[in-house]
């Protein structure tokens, strides 16, 4: 059995088949970043191609994915990779139950990570009102990486406000000439069933229910596109979990860190 490092597009087809075992959406944030940025690498089996999987940085194995045929070989696919010292852990979600349970029975220690949300229906009282979002434009592109950087210590060098501006997928909240809060829809390419979800609010404009408010309403833009809206948090961001559920969230699944 060999690990060959591959690109991204070289596992597209097995991971569409992948995401096509999940029992729930996979996060765009995850996929965008985590995902994105870890190191694919195809699995081989006596030169013939059996799956794949990605291993970030910390040799932690975010996706594993082998071909019905070869699922047999699961349990030791994570036992070399283990004995070859290429993984260390494992950040996985409890959506793709297979991979997930082969790495959960070599797991020391475990801990969850990130919380995934699902959409239940919009909530009673202030968050049911939708709010005057204002779609971005190019020109506001220099503002909201300093709003970014200033309100949620993210420097955007790669170019991800500008993709979501040409894509019509940021909005703004303006309150008295002042932006207060930001709010993405993200409309998955991978999976057009979602649409992922999310805000940043201005830091002392936080604890007044802009969050929740903000997240209703754009729960509401991609419900009118004929998108199921799903969100994230980590485990830590309690104020942020409090504001997903207030705007009509459930949580769903979780992606958990263990360390074999």
């Amino acid at each position: 059995m060999k690990f060959q490092p591959t690109t991204q597009e070289e596992v597209s087809t097995y991971r569409q088949e992948l995401y096509r075992t999940f029992v729930a959406p996979l996060d765009g944030m995850w996929e965008a970043l985590y995902v994105a940025s870890a190191t694919p690498f195809l699995i081989t089996l006596e030169d013939t191609s059996i799956g794949y999987c990605c291993i970030d940085e910390d040799k932690n194995i975010n996706q594993l994915y082998l071909m019905p045929v070869h699922r047999f070989l699961i349990n030791k696919v994570v036992e070399e990779l283990i004995k070859e010292a290429m993984i260390q852990g494992a950040l996985l979600s409890s959506i793709e139950p297979v991979a997930f349970n082969v790495c959960l029975a070599k797991t020391n220690t475990i801990s969850a990570n990130t919380f995934n949300f699902h959409y239940a229906s919009p909530q009673k009282g202030e968050n049911k009102k939708q709010l005057d979002l204002i779609k971005a434009r190019m020109d506001d592109h220099s503002a909201i990486k300093s709003f970014f950087l200033n309100e949620a210590g993210f420097d955007d060098n790669f170019g991800y406000a500008e993709n979501l501006i040409k894509r019509g997928e940021i909005f703004l909240l303006i309150e008295d000439g002042i932006l207060t809060a930001t709010g993405e829809c993200r409309l998955s390419d991978t999976q057009p069933a979602y649409a992922d979800v999310g805000m940043i609010v201005k830091q002392d404009a936080r604890k007044r229910g802009w969050g929740g408010k903000v997240l209703a309403t754009l729960a509401g833009i991609a419900e009118r596109q004929g998108r199921i809206p799903i969100c994230s948090t980590t485990v830590d961001n309690i104020a942020s979990q409090k504001a997903i559920q207030k705007a009509g969230f459930y949580q769903s699944h979780i992606v958990f860190k263990m360390e074999f």
